[in-house]
């Protein structure tokens, strides 16, 4: 039987816009054929004038728009779309992902208290839910930090010491060692260990093909980022605690690649590793906009599902725009740049508003022969430093406190300069004394002096 001609070139396109897709997925770096994405790729590009180490995934109305890499040392610190980082506490959504699937398993409920699943509860931590731990309302205080290895029964009262200070579900605050707490439910309920539970019920059959945890033995081909540090660097696939104990289990620890949570993402849309129901608590939020696992909050009229995540070496910050079906993640792998002004820069190109887009990266002769502190009159210090090939500046207003931290980089004409703070460009211009930069004015025309 001949097939009509429409027919046939239905089926023709759809073929191309499924390889299209599989390649966007299975590819390395990854940029769209859009206004959108191309806006979002030169401003990857443009990290070279930040210091930008790391990778970012950007999608919209369940599209990818781009999955790129960034890195001035290709050989050590070179990264991909399919390399893997450690996510840090961003891990904790994972953590909750899997007490709900737990519940639906029921197994557990999320107002039992925790001394139904957990040994050695304190009778004064009995009032503590596994909600309270998800929603970090437990009234135990953050501090309580101490303890790790693999025998849970002496880590729990450890952590419980002294007991809640403020009565459960009226508080917040944040505190790691409540997902310790919930990894270790999660072992005891499912008879597995945390991270397998993981991997068989989330990361399987979300998809997530390269996800994992520190300490996994590497594969062939697979590949690991690099974090950099002053504290030491280390590998994605090292653990920075020593061993992967409940110092650390279930509040961080995951290893995921862009394509990763690309899929994570992907399967939180849809019931393939929750119902409907467990996902709607994942943006029911509690005090302090906090729900299970993951902040929702609003900008304008738009919600945002996000975490972010701190250890050695790597930085991560994960956003989900729930009513516009797009998300953002941001990998970094060096823990001294700026996440939080990084991420929303990005978010700032991806929602379509107004931000500033970094200057051109000055050459190394020209970052070296300003490099130095200088001070104004009323004693205000503007300090200029290599930092991951980049002119770091930092204005300590009134000479004192916290400066304001940003970038310098190229101006629209020879002998000027861009001064880059993630929010605004101020316009910088230098004065020579025998070929050398003696002072340095920023717009309005304060001058700082070189000390030097």
């Amino acid at each position: 039987m001949r097939l009509p001609a429409a027919t046939v070139m239905s089926f023709l396109i759809a073929l191309f816009v499924l390889r299209a897709d599989l390649r966007a997925q299975k590819g390395a770096d990854f940029v769209a054929d859009s206004e959108a994405a191309r806006r979002l790729a030169a401003l990857v590009d443009r990290g070279e004038t930040f210091g930008l180490r790391g990778a970012v995934l950007a999608t919209w109305d369940g599209k990818v728009l781009i999955a790129r890499g960034r890195s001035d040392d290709v050989d050590r610190y070179g990264v991909d779309a399919e390399t893997r980082f450690e996510i840090a506490s961003t891990t904790k959504q994972f953590t909750a992902a899997a007490i709900l699937r737990l519940a639906e398993l029921k197994k557990l409920e999320l107002d039992d208290s925790i001394a139904k699943h957990l040994p050695m509860v304190p009778p004064d931590c009995e009032a503590i839910t596994i909600r309270h731990l998800l929603q970090h309302s437990s009234g135990i205080p953050g501090t309580n930090s101490r303890g790790g290895g693999d025998d849970l029964a002496a880590v729990v009262p450890i952590f419980l010491e002294g007991g809640p200070r403020h009565e459960p579900g009226t508080h917040w605050e944040y505190w790691n060692q409540g997902y310790a707490l919930l990894a270790g439910i999660i072992e005891r309920r499912s008879g597995k260990s945390y991270a397998d539970f993981c991997r068989d019920e989330l990361f399987k059959k979300a998809k997530m093909k390269t996800a994992g945890f520190t300490g996994d033995e590497p594969k062939k081909g697979q590949k690991f980022a690099t974090g950099a540090s002053e504290r030491g660097d280390r590998s994605a696939v090292a653990h920075p605690y020593g061993e992967y104990g409940y110092q650390y289990r279930g509040m961080g620890g995951a290893i995921c690649s862009l394509w990763d949570l690309w899929a994570w993402d992907r399967a939180l849309n849809g019931n393939r590793v929750l119902k409907k129901d467990s996902r709607d608590l994942l943006l029911d939020p509690g005090l302090e906009d906090y729900a299970l696992g993951w902040f929702v909050r609003k900008r304008g009229a738009r919600r945002i599902q996000s975490h972010a995540g701190s250890v050695r070496g790597f930085l991560a910050d994960l956003r989900r725009y729930v009513d516009d079906d797009g998300c953002l993640v941001v990998l970094l792998n060096d823990d001294r740049q700026p996440l939080y002004s990084i991420a929303a820069l990005f978010e700032s190109c991806l929602l379509g508003e107004d931000y500033p887009m970094p200057p051109k990266p000055l050459d190394v002769e020209t970052r070296r022969s300003l490099v130095g502190r200088y001070e104004s009159k009323d004693g205000t210090r503007l300090e200029l430093e290599e930092v991951r090939g980049a002119l770091q500046a930092g204005i300590f207003w009134g000479g004192a406190g916290r400066p304001t931290i940003g970038f310098v980089g190229e101006g629209q004409a020879e002998g000027r300069y861009q001064f880059f703070d993630f929010q605004s460009l101020i316009g910088m211009s230098v004065d020579l004394r025998d070929g050398a930069v003696a002072a340095i004015r920023l717009e309005g025309d304060r001058v700082f002096e070189r000390r030097r």
